[in-house]
């Protein structure tokens, strides 16, 4: 099968991740040229990956003028997302972007708008949801091994120092830099997008933020099951990793998963009353034949051969952007915020 023709925007930082890891290395796609504004970033990316001089560029459109592709990936900041949409849209490419999605709602809703018109596809990376823990966790829910699931909770804890950086200055840092990675598995793993948040930021005093890296939230999933997260990113002590620490409530048991066994879930079983004869079952989380950005990249190749919209679609995602944008309008008003009401506008 031929590959497709790709444009990778932003090789410097986590560009540069998908550089060295992914893009080059893909199964279904060549990469034929690379955008950033650094010319630094542009050289060492360049000549890692064997892209000649003349197929480097400090814009998307100057790209477009030169290079004959089939998509474009853009690992840029979100605010460049929409303008990256446009061109490749308007230019008859597909497109995937990093998370999140764009850098407001309205400018996520044009996006899929855009996409839609164009008949054309746009994917969101959400690689986490395509980490074998997740993936493990997804299927015994779905699977109905431990009975009817009826609500879950969500720790996270890392005390991340990004001194010198603008998530210093970020407001509702957790929530609006990460938890969109959080919220996003809630929707996979438990197969119910999330239609109501009310949602707290805070600031510890010990924090090294300069706004509130401390997230408190209750959510309503679809039937109105409840979930919870808590979270501080500037949280000594016992911490989890990027996944989370998960408890997923069911009517014969629970499942978990926690950072003290990373590769594993466990299901824990009890009978009911005043009792001490809690069982617990290590699983091992199968590796899966793609992960994480290899994992989108290859979703991404799918729907445009097939023209059928990947399961991390612009327009899925924003079920899960629209919940952080919900909770951000909550942690504000103080106030339980309808994110149905935010998506249905797209």
């Amino acid at each position: 099968m031929n590959r497709l023709r790709l444009i990778q925007c932003g090789v410097g930082g986590f560009g540069r991740v998908w550089i060295d890891n992914h893009s080059t290395r893909s199964e279904d796609f060549e990469l034929v040229a690379i955008v950033d504004v650094s010319d630094k970033a542009l050289e060492q990316a360049g000549d890692k990956a064997g892209i000649p001089r003349h197929r480097r560029f400090a814009t998307l459109e100057a790209a477009l003028d030169a290079v004959a592709a089939d998509a474009v990936l853009t690992v840029t900041p979100p605010a460049v997302h929409l303008e990256h949409a446009r061109l490749a849209f308007s230019r008859g490419l597909h497109l995937m972007t990093e998370k999140p999605i764009a850098d407001d709602l309205a400018h996520a809703r044009e996006m899929v708008g855009l996409a839609r018109q164009a008949r054309r596809q746009l994917v969101v990376s959400q690689n986490y949801r395509f980490r074998p823990p997740m993936q493990k966790l997804k299927g015994l829910l779905a699977s109905g091994t431990v009975g009817e699931f009826g609500h879950g909770h969500l720790d996270f804890y890392i005390p991340a120092d990004f001194t010198g950086t603008f998530r210093q200055s970020m407001r509702h840092v957790l929530l609006v830099d990460m938890a969109i990675h959080h919220l996003d598995l809630i929707r996979c793993i438990t197969g119910r997008n999330i239609v109501k948040v009310f949602a707290r930021t805070f600031r510890p005093a010990w924090s090294w933020y300069e706004h509130n890296p401390g997230l408190k939230m209750i959510l309503e999933l679809e039937g109105g099951l409840p979930f919870s997260y808590s979270g501080d990113w500037s949280a000594r002590g016992r911490n989890t990793n990027w996944n989370g620490n998960w408890r997923l409530q069911c009517a014969q048991g629970s499942i978990h998963y926690d950072v003290d066994r990373p590769d594993e879930v466990s299901i824990a079983r009890s009978s009911r009353g005043f009792t001490h004869d809690t069982t617990q079952e290590p699983l091992k989380a199968e590796p899966l034949e793609r992960a994480e950005q290899s994992a989108t990249l290859h979703l991404f190749a799918e729907a445009i051969r097939t023209g059928r919209p990947a399961e991390i679609s612009g327009e899925d995602n924003l079920w899960s952007f629209g919940a952080v944008m919900a909770a951000v309008q909550s942690a504000e008003e103080g106030s339980v915020v309808e994110v149905q009401a935010l998506v249905a506008k797209a």
